[in-house]
């Protein structure tokens, strides 16, 4: 299968997924609305926040966990599946805050959309606090919303229950990897075991291992098959951060929808860095660390940041680590009982992810 072949057989799910988000969503805003122009107005945003644009990844890696050990009820592993996207607007939206960042996906974080709301309606004063306040229920709501359709969907009770569990497992690992990511920019240094264990908690459960656990549970999955996907998932969520670590310095922005660069405005603290900053000469590291979270950096500067990262070997090294970690997840799955289609389409999704240029 070709990367085009992978690219339009994402695409078909991702259709799927977004029909039924947009379905969900309008049921949501008619119940909001039966209590509130304000709830209403709210659950609204969420919608346009949710479906304005994402690779809707973790559904489908939900589906293809079911798919391991099922292939009945096609159209409920979609329905349930969303649950995963919801979860993953709760996080971006309380993530936004946490970043302050004004722009998801080319328009407002739902924080901003949510201050302009306050001064249309109530006036300037405290606005932007209005706008969090709102923007942090709202990422409850979703949360919660993600919840119910898990809790909902018609599998057998007893796998639906291991499901939610599995749901609420991601959550908090990824609160534990913001934790660790946080203080971690406070405090300025890191080492590489910590580096990969925030892309563990943040990335790699919450991507890949976790959603396709979910789904893998609700076809009634045993130890030993979550124990593969876990071999699987773990490595190949780690070297898909670190590839997106590598677009966000080097990648092309047309592609990536995104400044090239705003990694090192943001400060983000990546592999790419750590390993350069351990190699370069003392004056490329105060260089470095004065590009680090300047907003107001140059694309000149952006350019030297490059050049070092080149020069070190860093860049090779971040490449070869997302090679072997691809090769890890596939080696893992290949030898497994699991139903062919699903597990040849995995095979293909993770050589997709070891290659992409977006």
């Amino acid at each position: 299968m070709t990367a085009t072949d992978v690219s339009r057989l994402l695409a078909q799910y991702q259709k799927q997924i977004n029909e039924r988000l947009a379905f969900y969503f309008d049921k949501k805003i008619e119940e909001a609305s039966r209590i509130s122009n304000y709830t209403r107005e709210v659950v609204a945003n969420a919608k346009e926040y949710t479906l304005r644009g994402g690779k809707r990844l973790r559904p489908i890696f939900c589906i293809y966990g079911y798919k391991c050990l099922s292939d009945t009820n096609s159209e409920a592993i979609i329905e349930a599946a969303i649950s995963l996207e919801l979860m993953q607007s709760s996080l971006l939206v309380h993530d936004d805050i946490m970043d302050e960042d004004e722009l998801r996906r080319g328009k407002q974080t739902f924080h901003i959309v949510c201050k302009a709301m306050c001064e249309r309606q109530f006036g300037k004063n405290k606005s932007h606090r209005f706008g969090e306040n709102i923007a942090i229920v709202a990422g409850d709501l979703l949360e919660a919303y993600g919840e119910e359709v898990l809790a909902k969907s018609s599998f057998k009770s007893e796998y639906v229950k291991k499901a939610l569990a599995k749901y609420a497992e991601i959550v908090k690992n990824v609160g534990y990897g913001q934790i660790l990511d946080i203080t971690a920019e406070r405090k300025g240094s890191f080492t590489e075991d910590e580096i990969l264990m925030i892309h563990k908690l943040k990335t790699a459960s919450y991507t890949i291992e976790g959603p396709l656990h979910i789904g893998a549970l609700l076809a009634g999955a045993k130890e030993a098959d979550l124990q593969i996907l876990s071999d699987y998932g773990i490595p190949l969520g780690l070297a898909f951060q670190i590839q997106d670590d590598i677009l966000g310095l080097f990648g092309s922005e047309e592609k990536m929808g995104k400044p090239v660069g705003s990694d090192i405005r943001e400060g983000k603290k990546t592999l790419l860095i750590l390993h350069a900053l351990e190699r370069c000469t003392e004056d490329e590291k105060e260089f470095i660390a004065k590009a680090l979270g300047n907003e107001r950096v140059t694309v000149e500067e952006i350019d030297a940041v490059r050049d070092i990262v080149r020069k070190t070997g860093s860049l090779d090294y971040s490449k070869k680590l997302v090679g072997e970690m691809t090769d890890k997840a596939v080696q893992a799955i290949k030898p497994s009982d699991f139903r062919t289609e699903a597990k040849d389409s995995l095979i293909n999704i993770a050589d997709f992810i070891g290659n992409r240029e977006y």
